[in-house]
């Protein structure tokens, strides 16, 4: 049975006193799904505008974690109080790929750590500040293979790409998988409105 308490609340209660109620009143989602589909592992694409060919290869990708710590408030009278109030944290971005036969798609991502960072000479590319990070976003499927949502990753720049192993002892000729993790200063996501 859908909720329409929250529709009710907001047309009766005045805007300053809404939002002054507690986050029990503020959600908006009905009891009941819209779909009954489930979001599966496989329906995704990543597309990194600096790396254009990890589009096609990735393999690999997540919507990082978000963490947020609690403020403990002191009380001489009882025990502490715990409260939110302070700054949240994202994990890294990760991301698999194959290596192509070429090895461009680890090389872009490669020569891109070297272009940002100090060499052995002590050298560095003397890049602009904007020239050092990229967008990259992460589009969720549907079960139609429509995108729903959008996570855009903002100033992207990577921190580390896995070595590429050859073993000539293997019978089977298995793609190489590479992995590459990327910090970023914040993501922001996107609702896509998906016709029937």
């Amino acid at each position: 049975m859908p909720n329409n308490s929250q529709q009710i609340i907001k047309d009766v209660v005045p805007d300053d006193i809404l939002k002054e109620l507690p986050g029990d009143f503020l959600f908006e989602n009905p009891y009941q799904p819209v779909s009954h589909n489930q979001l599966t592992t496989n329906k995704f694409r990543f597309i990194m505008t600096r790396c254009p060919t990890i589009t096609y290869f990735c393999q690999r990708a997540n919507i990082p974690s978000l963490s947020f710590g609690t403020t403990v408030q002191s009380n001489p009278t009882g025990i502490p109080m715990r409260r939110p109030g302070t700054s949240y944290v994202y994990e890294d971005l990760q991301i698999g790929f194959v290596v192509d036969e070429n090895m461009k798609n680890w090389l872009e991502i490669h020569n891109w750590i070297k272009d940002i960072g100090y060499s052995y000479t002590g050298y560095s590319e003397a890049l602009k500040e904007k020239q050092k990070t990229a967008s990259a976003y992460l589009l969720v499927l549907n079960s139609n293979y429509r995108p729903i949502l959008a996570v855009k990753y903002k100033n992207v720049y990577p921190t580390f790409v896995s070595s590429v192993d050859f073993d000539s002892s293997q019978v089977d000729t298995d793609p190489i998988i590479a992995t590459a993790t990327f910090s970023y200063t914040h993501y922001e996501i996107e609702n896509f409105t998906v016709n029937p």
